[in-house]
């Protein structure tokens, strides 16, 4: 079992997800519900330690040769037939006015190793409720970019990650070890603005952009941050009235990379969503939710390396050969953009119809894909508290390599607690 080091989250409950407001700093100490065993909801520990509990999985097949090459983040659909998508074992820690904290234990099965494997995904501890409107965070977490990466798998609306954020973020997502400072704005709308210092964890997934990795002159692993970085996050909530809410705001990014240069990511977020029932729960709800982002990176490949390294095999030492020694290694300043938008539309009764497209330009010299993907689903919750959904969802994807490919999944996703320390 992998066990990184530390962690932490700005996931969304899956009741919540549906109409959810921005991730502000709390400024008061929450009222202790009743204790429901079924749900989750209320059961803790002391009356400070308040446990979670997810389990995701999808069964489905495509038209692919290669699962792999289709998939974003590695909590996506791994092969034909059935993929574990992994058990989150999680607590929440409310420790009086001004202490919580959070983690979480992800456990899944690695087709890679065919075994199981697991890591301690996040872990934080945050102080709240400072003069001034001052949240403080410590620990590794999910950093606050945009509206999906903060969020676990387990609060997603599709069976996948979005392109976007899987090519430009990492497949695990943009994890942050270091420390964060979240201020929420005097202003009449709940507006914040988070600034976030650390170091990238350390990658130990395959990242998209496999499908050139024997032609591509750089390593499309190579953009992903790698030591020091800075992560700014502002997002807006605004309500027009009780039944129609906005969320916007930009995101940046900017530190060193693999190729020991560096990269910088930029996005713009807009989520708006309407409630029948206004701010009480229940009723149908519509959500429309778009992030476009940007990224650059410097790049650095050694020039001649494996003509040089078989020359040398073969015993061939002319001068000429030499000279591959002394020849600078190529360098490039590459550039990307990426968009996804989705939509969807529930009902009280726990059904939701939801589409997503998905657009990401693509980088010929990295051996990355310029690619399209449209993404229908159906999802019903099977109680109010939706605990337990199934979701189908289908994926048309195009791609200027593997051309088209369709894709039929079918996951089952069971949540268990209250909600969870942000």
């Amino acid at each position: 079992m992998r066990l990184p080091t530390l962690i932490s989250v700005l996931t969304l409950s899956t009741l919540a997800h549906a109409g959810t407001p921005v991730e502000s700093p709390s400024h008061s100490t929450p009222t202790k519900p009743d204790v429901n065993w079924l749900t989750g909801e209320g059961v803790n520990i002391g009356g400070f330690l308040f446990p979670h509990v997810h389990f995701q999985s999808v069964y489905g097949g495509t038209t692919a040769d290669d699962v792999d090459h289709l998939g974003a983040g590695h909590h996506d659909p791994q092969r034909d037939g059935w993929t574990i998508q992994g058990f989150e074992f999680g607590t929440s820690l409310r420790a009086g006015e001004y202490l919580e904290g959070f983690g979480t234990y992800h456990l899944y099965y690695d087709r890679a190793t065919d075994d199981w494997d697991g890591e301690f995904e996040e872990w934080f501890g945050k102080i709240k409720n400072l003069p001034g409107g001052l949240e403080l965070r410590g620990g590794r977490y999910l950093s606050r970019f945009g509206l999906q990466n903060p969020v676990h798998m387990h609060g997603w609306d599709f069976v996948d990650s979005a392109l976007v954020n899987g090519r430009f973020l990492g497949d695990d997502g943009l994890y942050t070890i270091g420390g964060e400072a979240s201020w929420t704005l005097p202003v009449s709308w709940t507006s914040v603005l988070s600034v976030s210092v650390g170091v990238a964890p350390e990658h130990e997934h395959e990242h998209e952009g496999h499908e050139h990795a024997e032609e591509a002159l750089f390593e499309a692993e190579g953009s992903l941050f790698s030591d020091t970085f800075v992560t700014a996050n502002w997002t807006n909530q605004w309500n027009y009235n009780d039944f129609h809410q906005f969320r916007y705001g930009v995101s940046g990014a900017w530190g060193d990379n693999e190729f020991g240069r560096t990269s910088q990511v930029y996005g713009i977020h807009l989520e708006y969503l309407w409630r029948q029932n206004g701010l009480e729960a229940g009723g149908s709800y519509f959500r429309w939710r778009t992030e476009a982002m940007y990224r650059r990176f410097g790049a650095v490949a050694e020039a001649h390396e494996h003509e040089h390294e078989h020359e040398e095999e073969e015993g061939h030492h002319a001068e000429e050969d030499h000279d591959h020694d002394h020849e600078a290694p190529a360098r490039r300043t590459l550039d990307e953009f990426g968009i996804y938008t989705a939509l969807a539309y529930g009902f009280d009764s726990g059904l939701e119809f939801g589409l997503r497209g998905d657009y990401v330009q693509g980088i010929a010299a990295a051996g990355l894909d310029e690619r399209f993907r449209l993404s229908p689903s159906v999802t019903w919750y099977l109680n109010k508290n939706r605990t337990l959904y199934f979701r189908t969802q289908y994926n048309y994807d195009h791609s200027s390599d593997f051309g088209d490919e369709h894709s039929l999944w079918g996951q089952v996703g069971f949540n268990w607690g209250g909600p969870e320390v942000r």
